[in-house]
């Protein structure tokens, strides 16, 4: 049975332990930061390179020198240095070329690789460079993402020595874990911007059914991800719980992107509304045009039965009159209730039921009302555009966002995304929609949607039927939301002191 001594063993288990801290880092810069102090660690090498394949270059990550005290890149000093092209007389870019690791006792002897710049960088600074061990990153693919350069191994007493033999394969193992980490840290990353990009893409597609709305799903998204981190800042200030981390704001913010999803099923001809009756306005002025014209035949008629009977004649000019006085009334009282600016108060109701009461002959001699009775529904809704019906219609794309959003396998941490997107309609006093939460049981990422979704449709100045509403009196609005118990006035009031609107292009 063949022994191995206890340094080999040691290196083994440095490998292993090397192995497991790399799989559990999340941070990109960190993890490259601990491949190469991990790699100096177990060689003792004074200095350290790592390089990452970026097209036909090698991109400087991160630089150490332990005995300069120099720590760029990752988390560090920026590195300002340019790429290295990939030519073969460079030892970097060789490595990376053709997959060999490349291991000089000394750089001042060495002939087969240009050594111009480490030599004018020892002129420059005094370091003295000897040693070097050149490792490329090989993922499991055996695809070469990147290089590990180390320099200048050291003795126990912390003298200068070539790199020994066998630290080539065990940092070549190193590297090649450290490159299937990287491989699967930029993969994951990919995924995620392409998931990302879909989501927008998706919501882009879904303000775009409406000619307003071309901005409202960003700008949802936008002002929850400022709300959060401004909350973090208050609460990071005053030293109280509750902050949100990274991956809350991302889950937050993706909800905002998605809230409104669910309006792919909803048909345009609600969610576009701009009127109270909209395209059947056209025809009750037609009708009326009709009627007028019916009434003006039926009175010209009369009028030659009468021709010689004054009182009668005079009876008949006076009705006439007050028949087209109040068609005329009836015609304005109409087109200016068909605006939603126009509140519809009993009043209103009365007049326009009266209007409904009176009937006229079509061409077929039927018996027709001057409004029909879906006109008058729309016509009296006191407050928009939509009647019950078409709110509950509209008010479904919540319930259809969640439907939608719960067939999406999103990862651990979105996995809250298809919840907190659904329940943007939720109020504080349980009269929102659709689960009627109440107080406490809305997370507070359903009460940051639901103040930023009411917000930017206040402000907005890219809809057809309203002008964008003054900020002034937006955030008055917001303030009787709260005093009425529907939105949270902590968040308002943390929303307003910070300016979050203004944080957002």
């Amino acid at each position: 049975m063949k022994k191995y001594t206890p340094e080999i063993l040691q290196q083994v288990e440095d490998i292993i332990n090397i192995g497991i801290a790399l799989s559990a880092e999340k941070d990109k810069n960190r993890l490259l930061e601990m491949i190469v102090s991990e790699a100096r660690r177990i060689t003792n090498a004074d200095a350290g390179t790592l390089y990452l394949c970026e097209d036909d270059h090698l991109i400087f990550k991160i630089m150490q020198n332990e005995s300069m005290n120099t720590f760029r890149g990752g988390h560090g000093d920026p590195i300002d240095l340019p790429p290295v092209p990939m030519k073969m007389e460079n030892v970097s870019a060789y490595v990376a070329l053709t997959r060999k690791s490349i291991n000089i006792p000394n750089v001042y002897q060495a002939k087969e690789f240009d050594f111009s710049g480490p030599r004018k960088f020892d002129e420059a600074t005094g370091y003295k460079t000897l040693s070097m061990l050149v490792i490329p990153l090989a993922n499991h693919e055996d695809t070469v993402i990147g290089v590990l350069q180390l320099i200048n191994a050291r003795n126990e007493n912390g003298e200068l020595i070539p790199f020994a033999s066998h630290f080539e394969n065990v940092i070549r193992s190193l590297a090649s874990q450290a490159a299937i980490f990287i491989t699967n840290m930029q993969l994951l990353n990919d995924i995620e911007n392409l998931f990302n990009s879909f989501v927008e893409v998706m919501a882009t597609a879904i303000d775009s059914r409406t000619p307003y709305n071309a901005n409202h799903t960003r700008r949802v998204a936008l002002l929850a991800g400022e709300l959060a981190r401004v909350i973090n800042q208050e609460k990071l200030a005053e030293q109280q719980e509750g902050v949100f981390n990274e991956e809350q704001i991302a889950q937050l913010v993706m909800a905002g992107w998605l809230h409104d999803i669910g309006k792919i099923a909803t048909p345009l001809e609600v969610m576009d509304k701009a009127t109270r009756i909209e395209r059947q306005l056209e025809l009750v002025m037609q009708r009326f045009d009709y009627i007028a014209s019916a009434a003006r035949v039926q009175y010209l008629e009369k009028k030659l039965e009468l021709a010689e009977r004054k009182a009668e004649l005079e009876e008949l000019e006076r009705c006439w009159q007050a028949e087209q006085e109040y068609l005329k009334q009836a015609r304005e009282l109409v087109l200016r209730v068909d605006n939603p600016a126009t509140f519809v108060d009993a009043d209103i109701r009365e007049k326009l039921q009266e209007i409904a009461t009176r009937t006229y002959r079509d061409s077929n001699g039927d018996l027709q009302p001057w409004l029909k009775e879906g006109e008058l529904i729309a016509l009296s809704v006191a407050k928009g555009t939509l009647t019950e019906a078409e709110r509950s219609i509209m008010e479904d794309h919540v319930v259809v966002t969640a439907r939608m959003l719960d067939k999406i396998p999103f990862t651990r941490k979105l996995k809250d995304v298809p919840y907190f997107a659904s329940i943007h309609h939720e109020h504080l006093d349980g009269k929102g929609y659709p689960q009627g939460l109440k107080g406490e049981e809305i997370p507070i990422e359903g009460r940051i949607l639901a103040l930023v979704d009411v917000f930017d449709a206040l402000t907005a100045d890219d809809r057809p039927y309203k002008k964008a509403m003054p900020l002034e009196q937006a955030l008055k609005i917001l303030g009787f939301m709260v005093k009425d118990g529907e939105l949270d006035g902590e968040l308002l009031d943390i929303f307003t002191r910070n300016e979050v609107w203004e944080k957002i292009d």
